[in-house]
């Protein structure tokens, strides 16, 4: 129940994620500044387990995650812990490279199955897949819609999602306004296969955009 989409500029590069929760869910706090072992980030906070699920830190690495809910083999953990920890643990990394490492190194079996995003200026878009049992590490290069999740109908969703974004574009160049728009946006009709999903039991809480330069690094936060 989410969309992160990016966009690689000429010395830096932009992405935006949408944020997709439960309503039952306590409500974010917008981004806080932090820092661990010397290297300062800046993230939102989960409402109810103090983690997040993007951040950026002041060299330029962003690291975010998206729940995964295809089925899978695993069983689930006895006693899980929130995903959204191990995204807050990672925010000091130097670079794509070692947070890929450190993924490799970590014992995941008490989280459930996710997508772990990694992005740094001039590298594609890390994907690191945890199905429970499995990490699987995968890379994009294309700009636009990175990932989609989705607890009703993945498949239905990305499909649709990825429509909308190319009937937005049509023949211009993917730009941050029509990402923005796309973010924003209730297309084919507002409900679960929109970008801004809306379903009864949850809905899109929150826009993350998170800009690297090679002056500075920065993220906007729009809740609702």
């Amino acid at each position: 129940m989410c969309t992160l989409s990016w966009l690689p500029e000429d010395d830096g590069y932009l992405l935006l994620f949408n944020r997709d929760e439960r309503l039952t869910r306590a409500p974010a706090r917008p981004p806080e500044r932090s820092s661990l072992n010397a290297v300062r980030s800046i993230a939102p906070i989960d409402g109810d387990h103090g983690g997040t699920w993007v951040g950026v830190n002041e060299l330029g690495v962003t690291t975010g995650l998206l729940n995964r809910y295809q089925p899978s083999a695993a069983l689930p953990p006895t006693a899980p812990v929130s995903r959204g920890l191990l995204v807050a643990e990672l925010l000091d990394a130097g670079s794509v490279p070692q947070v890929a490492d450190r993924l490799r190194h970590r014992a995941l079996g008490a989280f459930r199955p996710f997508t772990m995003v990694s992005v740094e200026t001039g590298r594609p878009v890390a994907l690191f897949d945890w199905d429970g049992k499995r990490l699987v590490e995968s890379s994009v290069t294309m700009v636009g819609i990175v990932r989609v999740s989705s607890g009703v109908s993945q498949d239905e969703a990305d499909r649709s999602r990825r429509a909308v974004l190319n009937e937005m574009c049509g023949d211009r160049d993917l730009s941050e306004g029509v990402l923005v728009e796309l973010h924003r946006s209730h297309l084919p009709q507002r409900g679960s296969l929109s970008v801004c999903m809306h379903r009864d039991d949850a809905s899109t809480v929150s826009l993350t955009m998170v800009r690297v330069t090679k002056d500075a690094v920065a993220i906007e936060y729009v809740p609702g």
